[in-house]
């Protein structure tokens, strides 16, 4: 026991312990104590080769590196975007995406109500979306990029103030799975202020909502990369931030695959 103990950097007692436990484990004995100290049984000798084989075999399963061949990939990788920045990056992920994986199928899609449980289901490999705190902590979610979220109107209205642009009704935006409960702006909004914008129509594309600002006196709410010199940005009341992030999503149980890895780095080098 004390040879033992020495070799493994355990106590004496902790051997005699861990040798009690593998006992109950067996239908025999395991060692027999002798003048000598404890000598291995006849059961154990009999069963000895095969027990070191498979000990072998599960050091080497544990230790074995996973292979992974980009260039021999051949499975379909599923990508959504989420509406607004679908355009932005498609062509750009296209590229890295085929240059890395020649013999997959593709197919980039647009986050859609179903997208969420097809994620969590395995039908996707990975998305990018808005940040959502409120999602399953199934999905696994990490910052691509930081935006600001401001109010806006065409530059020909000459409209440059929160008291003027409140009297305007919006053009609201609906993004599945980040503000199909309530919309985001009630919650930064001091509570006097809340009520200060209605919609005069909701729309769920980024390009619809642009339009129809463009083309009528109607006030939108947008992050900053969306909106062009053409809108007058204006501020909040109260000098309040209106701040969201772009996310990449994929499943809790296969962030540290190697697909889902390569994919992250190439969406993460297109932001």
């Amino acid at each position: 026991m004390r040879i033992v103990a020495k070799i493994l950097g355990k106590s004496e007692s902790a051997i005699s312990k861990d040798v009690a436990k593998l006992s109950n484990e067996f239908t025999e004995v395991l060692f027999v104590k002798t003048k000598n100290g404890f000598e291995p049984s006849y059961y154990l000798e009999q069963i000895y080769p095969e027990l070191e084989s498979s000990y072998l075999q599960l050091v080497n399963v544990v230790n074995k590196p996973i292979e992974f061949k980009p260039q021999e990939y051949c499975e379909l990788i599923h990508i959504v975007i989420t509406d607004a920045e679908y355009e932005r990056v498609v062509d750009s992920i296209y590229l890295k995406l085929i240059n890395q994986f020649p013999k997959a199928k593709l197919k980039l899609s647009t986050w859609n109500r179903d997208s969420l449980e097809d994620l969590l289901q395995g039908n996707i490999d990975c998305a990018i979306h808005l940040q959502n705190e409120r999602i399953s902590k199934d999905i696994y979610q990490t910052t691509l990029k930081i935006d600001q979220i401001f109010a806006a109107i065409h530059r020909k209205y000459q409209i440059d103030t929160w008291d003027e642009l409140k009297k305007i009704p919006f053009v609201f935006i609906d993004v599945p799975s980040w503000n199909e409960f309530n919309y985001r702006f009630e919650e930064i909004l001091s509570p006097e202020n809340r009520g200060e914008i209605s919609y005069k129509i909701r729309v769920d594309k980024l390009k619809s909502a642009l339009d129809i600002a463009k083309q009528s006196k109607i006030a939108i709410q947008l992050p900053l990369r969306y909106l062009s010199s053409d809108f007058n940005i204006i501020p909040y009341p109260n000098n309040v931030s209106f701040n969201i992030a772009y996310s990449f999503y994929c499943r809790q149980t296969e962030k540290h695959s190697p697909l889902i890895r390569i994919i992250q780095k190439m969406i993460e080098d297109c932001y």
